[in-house]
Order: structure tokens, then sequence, then C-alpha cells
């Protein structure tokens, strides 16, 4: 019996040098990522940032080129004929329409330099001007909510994947001790002393529970697949330990909607629908403009070398232009109901996005109030099952409870502790979603 007792220390010894051997080696190993590396590592690497990135810079060249409007436009032609005259009687130069006839053979060559400039339009450039300002900044303005997103779903994978995580690892521990406990029962099965009932109701308990420790391993290699697409940053489902979920309780943040990226978003998505709205009612308007024209020309009768040779000086002008359409096919008025019913739903649907933003920034807050009064009795119930499980540890010292007795009251313990950590992550879910929908343009990456 002394050598079957030394057998079975020197096992125990070894299995333990085991665990300790593979514990070290884990620690060695591990990858440790914390949330804040992810969402910086996704805000670095993305495509999508990148290409709404891209629309910006867009939105920056054409702002530079509606800027254009405001200087004039110069350009330089030159035109080269040859002009041959059928019937042979000189009559000068007629026109009909738009039609315009020279008389006598020859070749020509003419050279002109036309200068036109906008001078006055009741303000359509400087509409046009503030509508590609406004883009700008609206598509500033989609980055940054295009981020928030990006990071909500990184935030909902991490979350999960820490939960999958503590489950199976706490389900594990359950499923080892349940497994004792069916020995027992099975024991006691034996000797009579138990119903089969009761070891076929341990053996459905040890079934669920094996079911749930599988799927929160499926979840979680599930999870970390999807961190490592949102993020960029490979993670490996055996090395990686996620740290908790942590939050800055930054005082910059805004709880107004207006303040917020989408708001901010709306906000300049109408002003520039009014601008636009302002612009077609101008176009109404007379355009005032100047125009310039130096003109060279040059001719001869057979050669058109010559006639290139020959351009010299020959007439210049100068004068203004006054524009104003009175009709176009009740296009403006068709324009104007349009722009109206724009206008009308950006307005209805900012209401909308303002009311979601409302009840989803009240629910996370009351589910944070309700999370924290739970924890507390959560809490308060572990510490009570913990002084329980020293006071049964002391009377099974004693013999005077059995070991079924003490098997459950480990199993009730973990189950505890399985509840109050799954709280806590939750809870610090639910406080970092809100930080998140709380962000405003200061808190933009590319702010």
């Amino acid at each position: 019996m002394a050598g079957g007792l030394s057998v079975e220390y020197r096992e125990n010894a070894l299995i333990k040098k085991l665990f300790l051997l593979s514990a070290v080696s884990f620690t060695l190993y591990a990858q440790s990522v914390s949330l804040e590396e992810l969402l910086k590592s996704s805000s670095e690497q993305s495509f999508n940032l990148k290409m709404f990135k891209s629309d910006e810079e867009i939105s920056h060249s054409n702002l530079y080129s509606v800027y254009s409007q405001y200087y004039p436009s110069l350009a330089l032609s030159y035109n080269t004929e040859y002009n041959r005259d059928e019937d042979g009687l000189p009559t000068g130069t007629e026109s009909v329409g738009n039609t315009i006839i020279t008389s006598g053979t020859r070749y020509q060559s003419s050279l002109s330099l036309n200068l036109n400039y906008e001078l006055y339009h009741f303000g359509v450039s400087d509409k046009s001007v503030h509508m590609a300002e406004y883009d700008v900044d609206i598509k500033h303005l989609l980055w940054c909510e295009e981020e928030k997103r990006l990071h909500q779903s990184i935030l909902d994978r991490y979350s999960s994947a820490l939960k999958m995580k503590t489950k199976s690892d706490f389900k594990s521990k359950m499923l080892d001790i349940r497994r004792t406990l069916y020995k027992v029962k099975k024991r006691l099965y034996v000797a009579g002393k138990s119903s089969k009932i009761d070891l076929g109701d341990e053996a459905i308990f040890i079934i669920d529970l094996e079911r749930e420790v599988e799927l929160s391993i499926m979840q979680y290699k599930e999870d970390i697949i999807q961190l490592s697409a949102l993020s960029h940053v490979e993670l490996d489902d055996v090395n990686t330990e996620l740290l908790d979920i942590g939050f800055d309780n930054n005082s910059d943040l805004v709880d107004s909607f207006s303040q917020t990226t989408e708001g901010l978003k709306y906000s300049k998505m109408l002003k520039q629908k009014k601008e636009e709205i302002s612009r077609n009612k101008r176009l109404l308007f007379p355009t005032i403009s100047t125009y310039g024209n130096y003109y060279f020309y040059g001719s001869n009768p057979s050669s058109v070398y010559d006639s290139f040779e020959d351009i010299k000086r020959n007439s210049w002008k100068v004068g203004l232009s006054l524009q104003m359409t009175i009709f176009e096919g009740f296009k403006y008025n068709h324009d104007r109901h349009r722009l109206t019913y724009e206008l009308q739903r950006l307005e209805d649907e900012k209401n909308q996005k303002q009311r979601e933003y409302q009840y989803n920034a009240k629910s996370k807050v009351s589910k944070i109030q309700y999370l924290n009064i739970l924890e507390d009795k959560d809490d308060n119930l572990f510490k009570e099952t913990q002084e329980k499980i020293v006071m049964i540890e002391r009377l099974r010292e004693d013999n005077q409870i059995d070991s079924m007795s003490e098997l459950q009251a480990n199993l009730e313990h973990i189950e505890r502790e399985l509840n109050l950590k799954i709280e806590r992550s939750e809870r610090a879910y639910e406080n970092a979603s809100l930080h998140i929908l709380y962000r405003g343009v200061d808190q933009c990456t590319q702010h």
C-alpha cells in the first residue's frame, strides 16, 4: 500500500511539474493585446478609412477647382485656312446669320488672344465655393463616422472574445467537477444509495457543459479571426491574451447630438443644401461679364507659309456683356421643388438619427446603472460563497460533510465567480460603447 501511495505521489508531482512548465511556456509565448492597440492599428491600416480619406482629398481638389470661378479666363487661338472665290466678284465680307462669307481666293491665318471675366452674378460663385467647402467638412466627418463604426465593430468582437474565453475556462473547471461528481454518484448508485435518475441527470449536465465549452471555444476563435481582419493585427487564438477593456473617462466627450460627429455632419449637410437652394435662385439673375480680344491677321493668295509670315496686328476689342435667362422650360421650378424636398428629407433624417442617438445613449446609461447594482449584489454573493467554501473545507477535514456537498459548493463558487466576471466585462463593454457614441470631432483620430 505504501508503494502504491509512493507511485501516486510521484504521478501527482509529475503532473504538477508539467502544468507549471506549460504555464511558463504560455507566459513566455502569449501575445498580450489591448483594445486600444487594436483600435489604433485599425485607424492606421483600414482600407475603408483610406478610401474615405481619398474622398476627402477629392473634395479638396474640387474646392480648388471651384475657386477658379473667381479668376478670368485667358485663351490663345490660331487658325489657318484656304478661301476660294467661285463667282469672281469682289464683294468684301458678308454675313448671313452666323455664317460669314468672304470673297477672294487666298490663304489666310489669324492669331487671337481672348479674355473673359465674370464681374458679377449676384453671389453665385460665392455659393458654389461655400457648397464645396461644406463638402470637404462633410467628407472629413464621414471619415470620423466610419472610424466610430469600425471601432464599435472591434469593441463588439473584443468583448465577445473576452466573454467566450472566460466562459470556456470556467465551464471547463465546472466540467471537471461535474465529472468527479458523476464518479461519486456512480459509486453511490452501485452501492445502492443513489437512484439511476440522479446518475442520468448528472450525465446530462456533463453533456450540456461539454457543448457549452465547445460553443464558447468556437465563438472565441471566430471573434479572434474577425478581430484580426478588422484591426490588421494577426492574432493567434491559442497564444493571444486579450487584456480587460479599459476606457478613458475624458471630460472632453460630448453628450449632445449636435456636437457629435454625426450631428455635425447633418448640420453641414443642411447648410450645404440651403446654399444650393440659394444658388439656384441666383441663377435667374443676370450675369455681368467683360470680354476682350486682340487679333493678328495675315493672308497670301498663293502660299500658306507666306500668309503666316504676313501676320500682323489687325484689331482689338473690349466690351461688357449682360446675360439673363428669360425662359428655360420651367426648369427652375422643378429644381426648386426638388431641392426643397431634399432639404426636408435631410431634416427628417437628422431628427430620426437624433432620436435614435438619444434613446441609444439612454439605454446604455440605464444598462450601466443596472449592471452596477447587479455587480454589487453578485459580488456580495461571491464573497458569501467564498466564506461558505472555507467553512465546508473545515467541516470536510472533520469528516462532518461528504465529498458530494463539497463538490456542489465548489460548483456554486465557480458559477458565482463566472457570473461576476461576465457582468464586469459587460459593464466595461457598455462604458466603452458609450464612450464611442459620445465622441465628437476632437476625439476623431484625424483631428
